[in-house]
């Protein structure tokens, strides 16, 4: 295991973390994840797949008054936790590690922040954005979102918000199929940011290219380019 202390620009705020090359490491798309969410202060949120836990962190710097944090692979939870305590924040930030909802039983929360695997296994793997104890979304990147809407529901008091995340790089369509399936509110775009290809991505351009006609991905080729499409939305609950 790697382990080493970096510097993250998570929203509008630089993180010092501590991160493994067996997590999954705060990126780009956490950053954009993070600038899009509104009104935490006093709230009570939940971080769903927290990994080494930069938006937990985040939340809990921009006020919320109680956060807790999800991660399935045990040495994310760990990680998080140090982090937590590196922020001095242990008083306002619990880390818990099980799938999904399941360490966290029939609790309610005002915010809810989907950061679980949402991007197609081919990708995921080759990007480096899920080392091999992390697990990936499937062969299209939807399955742990969708069985996310499933509960999602439950946990959310009334008037609560769940933000959460698509990447062009999965079944884009078919997670909103599913939001709208188990949602039954109105799914707010508040968030799009076009992406370049890393040369992890650009190495693996033929059998991507080969998803993308089988309609699992979808990317944007501009002159020598590739670009993939990270969206944000937000839906509220009555």
């Amino acid at each position: 295991m790697s382990d080493q202390v970096q510097t993250f620009q998570i929203g509008d705020l630089e993180l010092e973390l501590q991160t493994s090359s067996e997590v999954f490491c705060p990126n780009l798309t956490t950053s954009r994840i993070a600038q899009t969410l509104e009104n935490i202060e006093g709230k009570q949120v939940l971080d769903l797949g927290c990994g080494c836990g930069p938006i937990a962190i985040y939340m809990a710097k921009h006020g919320a008054s109680k956060v807790t944090a999800v991660d399935v692979v045990p040495l994310a939870t760990e990680i998080a936790k140090s982090n937590v305590e590196r922020h001095g924040l242990g008083d306002k930030v619990s880390v818990h590690c099980g799938d999904l909802f399941s360490p966290i039983e029939d609790q309610k929360f005002d915010i809810i922040v989907n950061d679980v695997s949402g991007i197609a296994e081919l990708p995921g793997r080759a990007a480096g954005w899920y080392p091999s104890a992390v697990p990936t979304g499937g062969e299209d990147g939807a399955n742990v979102v969708i069985r996310m809407f499933q509960n999602v529901k439950n946990h959310l008091n009334p008037g609560g918000v769940l933000y959460f995340a698509t990447s062009s790089l999965s079944n884009v369509q078919r997670i909103l199929d599913a939001a709208n399936e188990y949602m039954g509110q109105k799914i707010e775009e508040i968030g799009a940011f076009r992406i370049p290809f890393s040369k992890e991505l650009t190495d693996i351009i033929e059998p991507l290219t080969k998803l993308c006609e089988e309609g699992l991905v979808s990317f944007e080729a501009k002159r020598s380019r590739h670009l993939w499409t990270l969206c944000v939305f937000r839906v509220q609950m009555p």
